[in-house]
């Protein structure tokens, strides 16, 4: 019986369009999947050109960011000023005899009756009287302390208030006072010479005595911003011979494993040293008549080094962790020279000028020099800033917050300047 040929090549035609159909339906399949891959792909890609966008224009701005500030602070390092312009004056009335001192960013004015603090915008803010014949004022940063030479009472204060009275008992010989409102005091009695430390409080806080035979005489003392090291200098003179010796006192809980609390000293042969200060919480400065002495430590200072000095000094001041030494100027036309060191002992700068002087200070990397007539600003390790004079006689100049202003005291009011 013949085969259906027929019918096996309908099955072979129905098997090809099946295979027919079914490879469309791959085909249509397959592009789909690579459409979908395409739309991943671009999303990321999308992305990244997204946020590299973003990173450029950051960068952009943190450069231009970089560069204005650049800008602007090389402007403040290398501008001179030629004048100033007064933006606020206020109306004070300040006694005829008494006298001005910076205080912080405020004016201690005082006399022999009493004693006021006035702050930029002219106000009052106290004001304590007293009857004095020779006052004398220490500051320490927004601590001051009045006393008089002789008398028995310490007045301390900060820029805010009146913080107390010190009764001694005995006269007072010299005096200083520390940013934490302490005071040292060095005393006068018949055999010894004694030396409280107080609180603002007038409380005795601690107390040694010295006497000419064992030690010498306190001709300048010192008291750290903490107020539990004391550093003092004791002239001693032997058979027409002298020396000084230099002695740091703890009064924390190192200090009182010590005998009379006595943590390091030091002497200096043919040297009279008529001034300490600490420049920092862990730095101390002596200067003496023929060299400069750097000490460094907040518990028991050491010796960190000298400066040799050539010259006599006429006066110092200190400051921001500088010292100034001023010296006459014999290299030049210029009468004085102030030369500046760190308090490493490293010096910074020197600064010529010819006028005679009321106050020096160091502020914001700034010395800054006046009278009642004249001002010369001078950057450390820079330009001068400026150097003219004042319209009005002034008593007394105090920084503010803004680098290019400044308070003036005159007998007729307060102004604020700027300089331009």
């Amino acid at each position: 019986m013949p085969k259906d040929t027929r019918k096996k090549s309908f099955s072979r035609l129905s098997n090809v369009k099946t295979r027919k159909r079914n490879t469309n339906k791959l085909e249509r399949f397959k592009p789909t999947h690579q459409s979908k891959a395409n739309k991943t792909k671009n999303f990321w890609a999308e992305l990244s050109k997204h946020r590299m966008d973003i990173f450029i224009r950051v960068s952009f701005l943190f450069v231009v960011l970089i560069c204005a500030t650049v800008f602007f602070y090389l402007r403040y390092q290398f501008k001179v000023y030629e004048t100033y312009e007064v933006i606020q004056t206020q109306e004070v009335a300040i006694t005829s005899g008494t006298r001005a001192q910076r205080f912080g960013n405020s004016l201690l004015v005082y006399g022999s009756d009493g004693a006021k603090c006035i702050n930029s915008k002219g106000d009052v803010v106290w004001n304590v009287t007293y009857e004095m014949q020779n006052p004398r004022v220490d500051i320490s940063g927004n601590v001051a302390g009045i006393a008089d030479y002789n008398g028995s009472k310490i007045y301390m204060m900060d820029e805010i208030q009146v913080l107390g009275e010190i009764s001694t008992g005995m006269p007072i010989r010299s005096f200083r006072v520390s940013p934490k409102g302490l005071a040292i005091a060095v005393l006068d009695d018949t055999a010894t010479t004694p030396i409280y430390i107080y609180d603002k409080t007038g409380e005795q806080k601690a107390f040694f005595s010295t006497t000419m035979r064992n030690s010498g005489y306190p001709v300048a003392t010192c008291i750290s911003d903490s107020g539990h090291l004391v550093g003092i200098s004791y002239l001693y003179v032997d058979n027409g011979n002298f020396k000084t010796n230099v002695a740091f006192y703890n009064f924390g809980e190192v200090g009182k494993n010590e005998t009379d609390n006595l943590v390091s000293g030091y002497t200096y042969a043919n040297a009279i040293v008529p001034q300490m200060e600490f420049v920092s919480p862990s730095k101390a400065v002596a200067i003496a008549d023929n060299r400069l002495m750097f000490y460094s430590g907040n518990e028991k200072p050491i010796s960190d080094g000298e400066v040799m000095l050539q010259e006599n000094v006429i006066s110092s001041f200190y400051g921001n962790g500088y010292v100034g030494l001023v010296h006459n100027n014999v290299d030049g036309e210029a009468r004085y020279r102030v030369d500046i060191y760190d308090e490493s002992g490293r010096k910074k700068d020197s600064v010529v000028f010819d006028s005679e002087y009321d106050e020096m200070f160091f502020d914001d990397g700034r010395i800054i020099i006046y009278n009642a007539e004249r001002c010369l600003i001078h950057k450390i390790g820079g330009v001068e800033k400026f150097n003219g004079e004042f319209n009005t006689p002034i008593l007394a100049m105090a920084p503010t917050n803004v680098a290019d202003r400044f308070i003036l005291i005159s007998a007729d009011g307060i102004r604020t300047v700027e300089l331009k």
